[in-house]
């Protein structure tokens, strides 16, 4: 009777150290997928800082020495990272202009989200106008016009510029109006030559003045109420 109890015993006990052993494998796995899990989030930050870095840089040595004359080892060196890290994040000296263009865009919030998108169509529009008139007269936007002007006819950065900025922008502002037509906001019969009309309206004399070195015509709170009066010629000429 001894003899058994013992047996069953150290079955049990057997059990139980598998069992233990099993626990403790599986409490590693989620210790190790955990500590990557913090560690993937400790370098994103760092890799899309990197990102960041490459791209400002970028940016000013377009402006300053055009885009035919800036290398993807300049740009490294001028960002303090290796040539192979600008070229882990950009394939090619076309990618980096283009993210930088779509990168100060995006600083002007110029992309409708849902939260505009639920303004009222005449708030939205003088909202777009007062952005895309503070980005077109913002010194980074200037360089990078003269940049195109120079080089036009010798490069592609006119074609790169144009399609991640005016044609985005115009794209994206062409988007917004179909659906303000199909919602019966607006009475729009072409869209596309709508959003080039908005567009061209605040593409202003100012622009022009500091794209030639002059003084503006009119200083940032003159540029806002100008662009405010686009936005609402606008809505009055294609209001349902």
């Amino acid at each position: 009777m001894g003899s058994n109890i013992d047996k069953l015993y150290w079955t049990v006990q057997s059990i139980l150290d598998k069992l233990a052993l099993q626990f403790g494998n599986i409490t590693a796995a989620i210790h190790r997928k955990a500590g990557n899990t913090v560690q993937e989030k400790r370098v994103r930050p760092k890799s899309e800082e990197k990102r960041s870095q490459i791209i400002d840089a970028a940016g000013i040595l377009f402006v300053v020495n055009g885009f035919e004359k800036v290398s993807m080892e300049e740009i490294a060196k001028s960002a303090g990272v290796s040539k192979q890290t600008v070229y882990s994040h950009f394939g090619n000296k076309q990618q980096l202009f283009t993210a930088a263009i779509d990168c100060k865009c995006d600083e002007y919030d110029l992309a409708p989200n849902k939260t505009q998108q639920a303004m009222h169509c005449e708030e939205y529009l003088i909202f777009f106008a007062t952005h895309l008139c503070a980005l077109l007269t913002s010194d980074d936007a200037i360089g990078v016009f003269r940049v195109c002007v120079a080089e036009a006819g010798r490069s592609e950065v006119g074609e790169l510029f144009w399609q991640a900025g005016p044609g985005k922008i115009r794209a994206q502002l062409a988007g917004y109006l179909t659906e303000q037509v199909k919602l019966g906001t607006l009475l729009i019969d072409d869209i596309d030559t709508a959003a080039g009309q908005l567009i061209s309206m605040i593409v202003c004399e100012s622009q022009f003045r500091s794209v030639l070195g002059l003084q503006k015509s009119k200083n940032d709170i003159e540029l806002k109420e100008y662009a405010t009066q686009c936005a609402r010629l606008f809505y009055k000429g294609y209001r349902a």
